[in-house]
């Protein structure tokens, strides 16, 4: 199925921070009360979907490491890891794992610290994911990493984590941009003032793009759930893509593009992946393949 080799399609020179790639915020967040869920499909359904970029945040509960977001707790670590170890096991293109104690968070006078100690999320790492073959981890700018050098290494994966927190992660930068009035924004505002961090930013590795909104107490839309916010920020998406197809410096630019919900149906990821035909990345010899595959859906 073309979700699940897509990068297949990829010219093999282009270099990684150069590919369109979806993202999924919050990843493993399904089944979570709707307050926090972000996601409705598990890791391996979202890589069924084209996701290749994989946001996963953990803290520690009494009971053990958990998959978090913010005050709520989802499932346990181990199970999110087992996902990706199934990732690994049925399929063999590269994946990029965000791995992090979620934030200290300030709820009125108390701020909430959540760790984790990273010998656990390493133990983890070794029992699902075969680091020492998978982990790729030898290089020095992931600038110049291209499709091939990937390929030609055996390794699957990349674990960022800006400390190097855990064994076989790597300090790759991560521009993240976000700002709590911007995607506090109503959506049609969020949207067009979301764009100009394209233009007036600029990354020294990997440009996430976070296309969907963040509730937060003072903002113009207040403290919403994941799920109202997707509904509203959908039919702003395409239009989105629209602006960054059009603008060869914002096409230049688009690296990572995370939102939520990536499983609800194909439309978010397609939007994506048409910006790699856009930037003249994919194989000329299966460009009309590429291209039907994204249209059929």
């Amino acid at each position: 199925m073309f979700y699940e080799n897509w990068m297949d399609y990829i010219v093999p020179s282009a270099k990684i921070t150069q590919i369109a790639i979806p993202g999924a915020h919050n990843s493993c967040t399904m089944g979570m009360p709707h307050t926090a869920c972000c996601q409705n499909g598990t890791p391996l359904e979202q890589y069924q979907y084209g996701v290749r970029e994989f946001c996963v945040r953990v803290k520690k509960k009494k009971d053990g490491v958990h998959i978090a977001h913010g005050i709520s707790t989802g499932m346990p670590a181990e199970k999110a890891f087992a996902y990706f170890g199934e990732i690994l096991a049925k399929y063999d293109e590269f994946i990029i794992l965000d791995i992090r104690t979620y934030g200290d968070q300030k709820v009125g006078p108390i701020t909430l610290k959540y760790g984790a100690d990273p010998k656990t999320i390493d133990e983890l790492i070794e029992k699902y994911l075969e680091p020492e073959k998978y982990a790729f981890t030898d290089f020095d700018d992931i600038r110049n990493v291209t499709l091939e050098d990937i390929k030609k290494s055996g390794k699957r994966y990349l674990i960022h984590h800006k400390d190097c927190e855990y064994e076989y992660s790597k300090n790759v930068h991560l521009l993240e941009p976000w700002d709590k009035e911007l995607f506090g924004y109503k959506p049609e505002k969020f949207a067009r003032e979301n764009l100009k961090c394209l233009t007036e930013l600029d990354s020294e590795g990997f440009f996430w793009f976070q296309s969907q909104q963040t509730p937060n107490f003072g903002t113009e839309m207040g403290l919403t759930w994941p799920d109202k916010l997707d509904e509203l920020d959908r039919p702003y998406f395409p239009w989105m893509m629209e602006q960054i197809a059009a603008d060869p410096v914002k096409l230049n630019k688009a690296n990572i593009v995370a939102g939520d919900f990536m499983t609800r149906d194909y439309m978010k990821v397609n939007e994506i992946l048409r910006l790699n035909l856009l930037k003249g990345i994919v194989k000329p010899e299966r460009e009309q393949e590429y291209a039907q595959a994204i249209k059929a859906r």
